[in-house]
């Protein structure tokens, strides 16, 4: 599996790529079919974690897809 966490400017994204059968079915568990990318909000001045930006992005709210 790739991840990629993107950082530019004041902008920063996260994509996840499965590169097998069992990355495919971990996306898959939790709603999404091939690769997972999202937009996380502004890196400059934010006082949430990435981690709880994670997080909050698969509790409730559809996956984004290409």
């Amino acid at each position: 599996m790739k991840v990629m966490m993107v950082v530019e400017g004041g902008d920063c994204a996260l994509r996840i790529e499965p590169t097998d059968e069992e990355g495919l079915a971990l996306l898959a568990a939790f709603g999404v079919s091939g690769a997972y990318q999202a937009k996380l909000g502004d890196a400059a001045g934010s006082t949430m974690l990435a981690a709880e930006r994670i997080c909050s992005s698969y509790e409730g709210a559809p996956a984004e897809l290409d």
